[in-house]
């Protein structure tokens, strides 16, 4: 079984980090191969809107994009973590979205696509109280999902994690269920949801 897991954040230690961390160690231990990102540090470039790949399927721009998304396309999982920011996606998740032109199901071009079924897990994390603007962060990594052909088949919210001792301190029991999650996805295989 291979999963791709991505930390939609700008940093690379914070909640939305660990929980990342937590769910990949869960399918490590189970034997799963497991290439996370971490979109902050990665090398992605702006779009620039000039449409070249609706004609040949790939993009200008040569940076860290068609590895990743390369690696998302061969998984049997994809996770996607996002924290808020103004309720929604990061700018640097927005970005890396933004940049799968090429290989969405809107280019009658595309070169690259998934070979066979993946399935999806969103998560995200806010500071604040109502869930429902997690959702709106949930929605958008759904709606990327659907482009590729991903089954969403999780969605999981935190609220009120401002900082990683939030969560450690008040979610032990989300930790502890994207820990099983993985380890169970893992154990399984691709035949089974969470």
């Amino acid at each position: 079984m291979k999963a791709t897991c991505i930390v939609g954040s700008a940093r690379s230690t914070g909640s939305t980090a660990y929980l990342i961390d937590t769910i990949t160690r869960g399918m490590r231990e189970a034997g799963a191969e497991v290439q996370k990102y971490c979109i902050g540090q990665a090398n992605i470039r702006y779009c620039l809107g000039c449409k070249k790949c609706y004609t040949d399927g790939l993009c200008v721009q040569k940076d860290d994009v068609h590895k990743i998304v390369s690696d998302i396309l061969e998984s049997d999982w994809v996770v996607i973590a996002a924290p808020s920011y103004w309720a929604d996606v990061p700018g640097q998740l927005k970005t890396f979205f933004d940049r799968n032109t090429p290989y969405g199901d809107t280019n009658p071009n595309r070169v690259l696509r998934a070979d066979k079924p993946i399935k999806g897990i969103a998560i995200a994390v806010r500071a604040g109280v109502r869930p429902q603007e997690n959702e709106l962060i949930l929605n958008a990594i759904q709606h990327y999902y659907g482009h590729l052909g991903i089954e969403t088949v999780k969605r999981i919210s935190v609220c009120e994690t401002d900082s990683l001792e939030d969560l450690l301190t008040k979610h032990p029991d989300v930790i502890e269920e994207v820990y099983e999650l993985g380890k169970n996805i893992a154990y399984k295989g691709e035949r089974n949801e969470p």
